[in-house]
């Protein structure tokens, strides 16, 4: 094939489709404009500590291992589980099965015995089934009607947990099935509030079962389809900017670089910020009126701020640390705040020197709070102290005596990750976790452009690793299968 694919954004949805096609002999270029590729999957180090610079973990979704295993790269071995537990005080509950999480929350919050034995029961109900949707290859889109009978007659009783399910968020299945206020906001915080009832079901799938960390690293992982990439032939060239994609006759023909340099292809591929690619590299101008109105309508998901740190040891603090049954903990603080701590060293111990210990410590804020201080160093630097203060002060609650053992410490706010990873407000997973504003495409009948296609996580709800491999592999597919044409 001597087809020319261009493909904007390396982040893991342009390597997985650089990956696919470069296989197949075609010619691709990724242009991404950092100086890394992986965008939210990548790390960065400092003085001997690995960080991650984006997401702590993420889960397969019968997605990364059987993509892995396809395009013929090492599967499990590169990876280790992670585990999750929930604290407050001085009460701390592992997440490993929907019994025993049920079971340990009965003990403390007694008022909510029945509302815990109806919400897990559901979650297992759903979980099941869905754990079996995935698994099957159907998302692959393999043997869709079979597969389909096969769940319904092992797991007859999930069209129900679906149903369930319907119309209802995070926050209100807890208002339904619990009463203690404590108890509503702990599991609220788990994952977000306002995503949906079916998104709460893979958040519990992910915590007992799903949830993988890198061996290495973020960048170690990236590093493995870079290679493949390189490897094929395909090149991709960092710290290259995009600056429009060139439309001909209602068709994608190549991209204009920052510098001014024009680059045909027969292919173009988008798996940027989808806010981005419609409005700055498409231009509202190509786009249809109807999808204007959707995208101006539409909001995307969090964004975070996170304190990085790296941590001496001593015996005061090791004795610290054995609170962490697991390495992901969401911690709600005495003031009913939360905190998301990542013991990033406990699954890995290579991400920090001999004997130290790497830690994340983050949680959700609000972009608008930041917008105002672009463009203002000092108020902006006055800020990420404040933040990065607050952060530490709710993390030692759960880790007394931690900022007497801090030797490296780093700060990134919803302003960083929108400079790195060009996504739009600093989102850290598409789309609004509220499906309301998330919105839902069809580009080949909503945005007729030939030769032109988009991938990533903001193609569908939710976001996230797993949606930004799945919409690559099946753009590799349309794409090779005109090639082959």
């Amino acid at each position: 094939m001597n087809e020319q694919v261009v493909i904007i954004g390396a982040g893991m949805a342009g390597l997985t489709l650089a990956s696919y096609l470069a296989r197949e002999g075609m010619k691709v270029h990724i242009f991404e404009q950092h100086s890394l590729p992986g965008g939210y999957i990548s790390s960065f180090v400092r003085d001997g500590y690995t960080f991650p610079a984006g997401p702590t973990s993420f889960g397969s979704n019968g997605i990364i291992f059987p993509i892995l295993k396809e395009l013929g790269l090492e599967e499990k071995k590169r990876f280790l589980r992670a585990g999750h537990q929930i604290s407050w005080g001085d009460r701390d509950i592992s997440l490993h099965t929907s019994k025993q999480v049920q079971r340990d929350l009965a003990e403390l919050f007694q008022g909510d015995r029945k509302g815990l034995e109806r919400y897990f029961r559901w979650v297992d109900t759903g979980g099941n089934g869905f754990r079996d949707m995935i698994e099957s290859g159907i998302m692959f889109g393999r043997d869709v009607f079979k597969s389909t009978l096969q769940l319904f007659f092992r797991h007859p009783l999930f069209p129900w947990a679906g149903w369930v399910a319907r119309g209802q968020t995070n926050r209100s299945l807890h208002e339904r099935y619990f009463t203690d206020p404590l108890l509503r906001q702990m599991l609220n915080q788990l994952g977000y509030p306002v995503m949906s009832g079916q998104n709460t079901l893979g958040m519990w799938i992910s915590y007992f079962s799903d949830t993988w960390v890198p061996v290495g690293g973020m960048q170690a992982f990236t590093s493995i389809f870079v290679r493949f990439i390189h490897e094929h032939r395909g090149e991709i060239h960092l710290k290259t900017r995009v600056k429009r994609i060139r439309l001909e006759n209602g068709r994608a023909v190549g991209v204009v670089l920052e510098n001014g340099t024009d680059v045909p292809a027969d292919f173009v591929v988008s798996a940027a910020d989808l806010h981005h690619t419609c409005f700055d590299l498409i231009g509202m101008e190509n786009l249809p009126s109807q999808m204007v109105k959707t995208l101006e309508k539409a909001r995307p998901s969090e964004s975070v701020f996170v304190v990085y740190l790296g941590l001496r040891s001593s015996p005061e603090l090791m004795e610290s640390l054995k609170r962490f049954r697991e390495s992901h903990v969401c911690f709600t603080c005495a003031d009913g705040n939360y905190v998301q701590l990542v013991l990033l060293s406990k699954d890995d111990p290579s991400l920090a020197p001999p004997g130290k210990h790497a830690l994340y410590a983050g949680k959700t804020v609000s972009y608008q709070d930041w917008e105002p201080l672009k463009g203002d160093d000092a108020a902006y630097r006055s800020c990420k102290a404040v933040y990065t203060e607050e952060i530490i002060r709710r993390a030692e609650e759960f880790i007394p005596g931690l900022r007497n053992h801090i030797e490296v410490q780093e700060a990134a706010s919803p302003l960083t990750f929108e400079r790195y990873t060009s996504n739009w407000k600093g989102s850290t997973a598409g789309w609004s976790w509220n499906p309301e504003y998330a919105p839902h495409f069809n580009f080949t009948k909503d945005l007729p452009l030939k030769n032109f296609y988009t991938a990533g996580h903001y193609i569908h709800n939710p976001g996230g690793v797993p949606t930004a491999m799945i919409t690559a592999w099946y753009i590799a597919r349309e794409i090779l299968k005109k090639g082959r044409n």
